[in-house]
């Protein structure tokens, strides 16, 4: 199933290196077909959330995204890019296979399809790892690897041949967990020990809290946005009293600035009455020690004068909106008609799924 593990790895002497900090290593491959336009294949590959490799099937060539990573390159594996880029450009070929069988097990002759395989490993904190291998179909899970069992699971129909045929290969599964255990954590060592300056960097969160009208009458949401931190773990909570952590806090995750650094955002809704102390903590490698920003609720007359304007601004708003439907109806000034809307009401499988090589 994986041909030459390394031939998309600089494999070369492993260094030990002092790690801090969780890190991981990743590589997304997708296959596509029927998107006039779109690159039928492409890879690229992180190092955290940094991109350091890139390859599609329109320019034909691999490419680094980052300055160190040529560095390794030049000091010890000059052929390398030549090398990555014959190996994808063979790989294109698999992946155009494989995507076409699954189409089969679907009964789909037409339209856009995609299939994607993500894999890497994990190297956290406290020296523990973690390795994965993923394959999803039109953006839904289709099978992914067990490395405790060295088998694979799916939750669809159309990839059990798939299983039973990757599980009866014991020997690529072995090949596959060594990988991910192995391989793929000493080149992200290695990674990282070049990478240093970029990767692991410390930069400190700026916290910013602001207030508005919540959903219900008498009701304030606050919101604690924290950004320009590097690197990308933290910890954001909304504390009440000095003591209990806010539960019902709602967040969209951590997001990516443009400059390399993060963001994430934490609002809780509270009665406008409310007399607690609210205060957004912070928690982030950069901080020692951590950040507890209080919230300092706005005076009566504030609160009064902001609902007042946010309902002024709705009363604006719903009346332009009408104005203009009753003109669209009607620019002439004639009378409004009425016309009815139209209405319109409205198998082979295959096994012969080629796996693509692994980095």
């Amino acid at each position: 199933m994986f041909k030459a593990l390394c031939k998309l790895v600089l494999c070369l002497h492993i260094h030990t290196f002092s790690m801090t900090g969780s890190h991981s290593l990743q590589y997304f491959y997708t296959s596509t077909e029927g998107a006039e336009g779109f690159p039928e294949f492409e890879m690229v590959g992180f190092v955290d959330d940094v991109q350091i490799v890139y390859f599609d099937s329109q320019e034909g060539k691999a490419n680094h995204k980052q300055q160190w990573l040529e560095k390794i390159v030049r000091d010890e594996d000059p052929s390398y890019w030549e090398r990555i880029t014959q190996t994808l450009s063979g790989d294109e070929n698999m992946y155009k296979t494989s995507v076409t069988n699954v189409m089969k097990r679907f009964n789909q002759n037409s339209g856009v399809h995609t299939l994607q395989e993500m894999y890497g490993c994990e190297l956290r904190d406290d020296g523990t790892t973690g390795g994965f291998d993923e394959f999803a179909y039109d953006g839904q899970d289709f099978i992914s690897f067990d490395k405790e069992t060295q088998t694979w699971t799916t939750p669809v129909q159309q990839a059990v041949i798939t299983k039973h045929k990757w599980d009866a290969n014991r020997a690529s599964n072995q090949i596959l967990k060594g990988y991910l255990e192995q391989e793929c954590i000493e080149w992200l060592k290695k990674y990282i020990h070049y990478g240093k300056e970029m990767l692991e960097r410390k930069v400190q969160p700026q916290v910013k809290l602001s207030h508005r009208p919540g959903s219900e009458r008498n009701s304030i949401v606050l919101t604690c946005m924290v950004t320009g931190f590097h690197p990308r773990a933290i910890d954001v909570t909304w504390i009440r009293d000095g003591e209990t952590q806010m539960d019902n806090a709602h967040t969209d995750g951590i997001l990516p600035n443009e400059d390399g650094t993060y963001q994430i955002k934490k609002t809780i809704e509270i009665g406008s009455d409310d007399k607690s102390r609210y205060a957004c903590e912070v928690e982030h490698g950069s901080l020692n020690p951590k950040l507890n920003v209080v919230w300092v609720p706005p005076s009566g007359s504030n609160m009064v004068i902001i609902i007042a304007v946010v309902i002024v601004v709705l009363v604006l708003v719903a009346a332009a909106i009408v104005g203009f439907v009753m003109w669209k109806n009607n620019p002439d000034g004639s009378d409004v008609g009425y016309s009815q809307a139209q209405t319109k009401e409205s198998s082979s499988d295959t096994s012969s799924d080629t796996t693509p090589p692994k980095v």
